[in-house]
């Protein structure tokens, strides 16, 4: 054990933490992980790396929809449809069932999607939701569940 000569008033002796050397308890500090270091040569401050936070990444999707079919069965509306109107007319059902999609373009070129509420007789379509808009007799009517695969986009009441 080597002792430094000189004696300070109200001072002790410790042991460095890091180097082992002797000094007095005024020549040495506390470092951020609680070792007690010489003052002069083996504190060092904090990285500031350690104080970094992470930025929180969502990466989830805000408005997930499943792809557009792009070979899908069509027809034409037989008869004009007015705005908030629950059914329309179709040439024929076209083997259309419950909760099958359906997708009608409106008067201004936009599509509602929407699903058959019921298994429609030959003709008359029932809707799962209310026309946002009037439809004129002949505009398209698409039909993605003809082809087997179902694209339904809206619920029903009972299931909210």
């Amino acid at each position: 054990m080597v002792v430094r000569s000189g004696w300070k008033l109200g001072d002790y002796y410790v042991l460095c933490d890091r180097c082992g050397m002797h000094r007095y308890r005024s020549e040495t500090r506390f470092t951020w992980d609680n070792l007690l270091v010489c003052a002069d040569h083996c504190w060092e401050p904090r990285h500031p790396q350690d104080f970094v936070r992470a930025v929180p990444d969502d990466q989830s999707v805000p408005v997930a929809r499943p792809d557009v079919i792009t070979s899908m069965g069509e027809t034409t509306l037989n008869g004009a449809v007015a705005k908030n109107a629950m059914s329309v007319v179709l040439p024929s059902g076209h083997g259309l069932t419950d909760r099958d999609s359906i997708g009608i373009t409106l008067n201004d070129a936009t599509v509602h999607w929407t699903f058959v509420d019921g298994t429609p007789p030959v003709d008359t379509i029932t809707l799962g939701s209310y026309m946002p808009g009037a439809a004129a007799s002949g505009l398209t009517v698409y039909l993605p569940s003809v082809n087997n695969r179902t694209f339904i986009t809206a619920l029903t009441l009972v299931e909210l």
